[in-house]
C-alpha cells in the first residue's frame, strides 16, 4: 500500500548508550538541554562517573535529541541506553 503523501518516512531513531559502568551526570542545560534540540556526531551530551573519574558521552550520529531515557545520578552499565 502506497504512502497517502506518495513517500515513505525515513526517520529512525538511534539511541546513545553509556560507554562504561558508572554513574549519569548530563551536561547543564546551558550547554546541552537533552532534549529538543539537534545534535551533530561527536558532539558531547553527558558523562558518566565510573571510580570518579568522567567519561564523556558523545553523539555517534546527527539528529534530533528526543529525551534522556536515565535520571539525572542514576547508576547506568555499559551498553546501556542514556538518549
Amino acid at each position: 500500500m502506497a504512502h497517502p503523501l506518495g513517500a515513505e518516512p525515513s526517520m529512525r531513531e538511534r539511541l546513545i548508550v553509556s560507554p562504561t559502568d558508572g554513574r549519569f551526570i548530563p551536561l547543564p542545560p546551558e550547554v546541552f538541554t537533552t532534549e529538543g534540540e539537534w545534535v551533530e556526531e561527536g558532539q558531547p551530551v553527558a558523562n558518566v562517573l565510573n571510580g570518579g573519574t568522567p567519561v564523556v558521552v558523545e553523539s555517534h550520529c546527527r539528529g534530533w535529541m528526543m529525551g534522556m531515557l536515565v535520571i539525572p545520578g542514576q547508576p547506568v552499565r555499559r551498553g546501556e541506553a542514556l538518549f
